[in-house]
């Protein structure tokens, strides 16, 4: 594709913003949560999270995002 002296059209600058937002939504920073939990209830969750092949983490994302969205 050879390069244009065009103006970019709205679509074109539509599709940019699009593009942008997804990306920028994508990489979003993550901040580390901690919380102090029965040495019997971590062991569970652990079990549970290797039973499923997840992460810890992201069961605890599902569950916030669960429990924000009542």
């Amino acid at each position: 594709m050879g390069l244009s002296a065009k103006r970019p059209s709205r679509g074109d600058e539509a599709r940019q913003r699009i593009l942008q937002e997804v990306t920028e939504t994508a990489i979003e920073k993550k901040k580390r949560l901690n919380a102090e939990i029965e040495e019997s209830l971590y062991k569970r969750i652990k079990m549970k999270s290797v039973e499923e092949g997840r992460s810890i983490s992201d069961i605890t994302r599902d569950l916030w995002s669960e429990y924000l969205s009542k």
